[in-house]
């Protein structure tokens, strides 16, 4: 029953569309937690939380938990979620506040719903090592040069007319035609219908 309920739960959360509901800082993505709480009373009312004593790490800087437990009728699923104390840079705070821990308290709840399916995926790149960040990086630059590229060539076959830019698209793989993508397609056709127009008045 446990497996199924939470199945249910990752079903449910997961397909909250929260892009609207993000703000970005520094670089790092953040869901206010007042919202994502929100959201889970909104689909699961009976849920709580606990919020476990800060941890005290070695060097002055401390690491907060909360225990999110959510539950339907006789139906329950607890996760244990913690999170360093964090400046505005994502680096640890030595001594910190009560404000500092408050707000990190509050963003390790957010992520323990996150652990559940909503928002999840904002999430996912985050605990990359900086190598994988910077070959993303490099990856995502080298496509879109290479669309770029792609939608200039396709340009210059539209100058000829619809019938030149039929058989040049024709020509492209189909992994090529989606990177250029429908929009790119009906603009650039309407520069080859102009073409074709053109050479019909000439």
């Amino acid at each position: 029953m446990a497996e199924s309920f939470e199945k249910k739960i990752w079903e449910t959360l997961s397909q909250v569309n929260v892009n609207d509901k993000v703000e970005k800082k520094n670089g790092l993505t953040y869901l206010s937690w007042a919202w994502a709480w929100g959201v889970l009373m909104e689909y699961y009312p009976q849920s709580s939380y606990i919020i476990n004593p800060p941890t005290t790490e070695m060097d002055g800087s401390m690491t907060v938990s909360v225990t999110l437990t959510i539950k339907e009728d006789n139906n329950e699923a607890t996760r244990f979620m913690w999170l360093p104390v964090m400046d505005f840079k994502n680096h640890a705070i030595k001594s910190p506040n009560s404000v500092d821990i408050n707000k990190a308290t509050m963003r390790c709840l957010t992520k323990a719903i996150s652990m559940f399916g909503l928002g999840f995926y904002i999430y996912a790149g985050e605990d990359l090592p900086e190598e994988e960040k910077q070959a993303q990086k490099i990856n995502e630059d080298a496509l879109n040069k290479k669309r770029e590229s792609l939608i200039k060539a396709v340009e210059q076959s539209a100058q000829k007319g619809t019938d030149a830019m039929g058989e040049f698209w024709k020509s492209l793989s189909i992994e090529d035609q989606k990177l250029i993508g429908s929009t790119e397609k009906r603009r650039i056709y309407d520069i080859a219908k102009e073409a074709n127009n053109g050479t019909a008045n000439g």
